[in-house]
């Protein structure tokens, strides 16, 4: 498919797994990007693609690449999604893959499609809307500052957003911890206890458990089997730290909630050295019922028990990737910068 766009001829390629066009596919890079999992993906060999039904897609201007991504039809959430996207700042181009994807997501009678996503909420999505001009941490969204704009133009508007917000230092107590400390002891006079894990993949299957629990109620949340769950944690398993991953067990000895933080290591010294200035709190959560906890005030216990770990060893810590309706949002006031995502929707007529 081609059209004239004034003097540039701008072409839409759908392909399967030609070399010639994967090529082109990865000339368009993004930060973090490691090109044999793109290929994965590419190529359906991905475990997420069983569940997942695809469209790659490229488009070129006078022969170069201008904009890529895969459109997405998710069985499980029946909800399209356009996934690794990367573009110029070339609003004709995009729309040639937008419009490519919507009626692929037409065949399947979907009426909603969302971007940047990479076909689930379990996988990479949300778009970056403030901190473009920073370094990301392992696992953050990364993109261009026009991606948003070039999106709009193409029928997007927001449905969803997250902030992250950094602290250089882990106050002793007081601050935005005092309150949560409180709560620790009242847990404790309950029964629960927070332990730090002993073995990396058996808190992976507790975990598991846990997260299709208390997730249940999350934006576009669908169940993932173990093994998928697992594969998730296959970036983290190398690097993370036992202290700083908890597990909650009620008076019954019973898993009733976790609590994930991992070193971000910004070098490969650094990992060599296992040395991070700080550290990421992306996970936690606790059982719950009709979307209400089961065990409140659990959650801030285990933040409490990781914070403490991080005063100890002096480090810093990043609270990544926290909605719009997130409780944590305003756990406290000692954050000097945030990072700001979106994630877009278009409604297909």
């Amino acid at each position: 498919m081609g059209i004239q766009g004034g003097l540039r001829l701008y072409k839409l390629i759908e392909f399967t797994n030609e070399s010639e066009y994967i090529d082109l596919f990865l000339s368009l890079p993004a930060t973090n990007e490691r090109k044999s999992e793109v290929t994965a993906w590419l190529d359906e060999k991905h475990i997420f693609t069983s569940f997942l039904i695809q469209r790659n897609l490229l488009v070129l201007r006078d022969n170069a690449p201008v904009a890529r991504g895969i459109a997405f039809v998710n069985k499980e959430g029946n909800f399209g999604s356009i996934g690794f996207f990367e573009c110029l700042n070339d609003t004709k181009g995009v729309k040639l893959l937008v419009d490519s994807a919507k009626e692929f997501c037409k065949m399947y009678k979907i009426k909603t499609i969302y971007a940047p996503m990479n076909g689930s909420i379990w996988s990479s999505y949300r778009l970056m809307t403030k901190g473009c001009e920073d370094k990301p941490f392992l696992g953050e969204p990364y993109n261009k500052p026009y991606y948003k704009e070039v999106l709009k133009k193409c029928g997007f508007e927001v449905a969803k957003t997250w902030q992250t917000q950094f602290v250089k230092k882990v106050s002793a107590k007081g601050q935005a911890t005092d309150k949560y400390i409180s709560e620790e002891k009242k847990q404790k006079s309950k029964g629960i206890k927070v332990k730090s894990i002993t073995d990396f993949d058996q808190a992976v299957q507790i975990i598991h458990r846990l997260s299709m629990n208390s997730f249940a109620k999350n934006f576009l949340f669908h169940e993932i089997d173990e093994q998928t769950f697992a594969a998730l944690y296959e970036d983290i398993k190398p690097i993370h730290d036992k202290r700083t991953i908890k597990i909650a067990y009620n008076a019954e000895n019973e898993p009733v909630g976790w609590g994930f933080a991992f070193p971000d290591y910004q070098s490969k010294l650094g990992f060599l050295l296992k040395y991070a200035k700080r550290y990421i709190i992306l996970y936690f959560g606790t059982l719950q019922k009709d979307g209400e906890s089961l065990y409140p005030g659990c959650g801030k216990a285990i933040v409490v028990s990781i914070l403490r770990n991080l005063y100890f060893r002096r480090k810093g810590y990043i609270r990544a990737l926290m909605s719009e309706d997130s409780k944590t949002v305003n756990f406290g006031k000692d954050h000097k910068d945030t990072h700001e995502y979106a994630l877009m929707k278009l409604e297909v007529e």
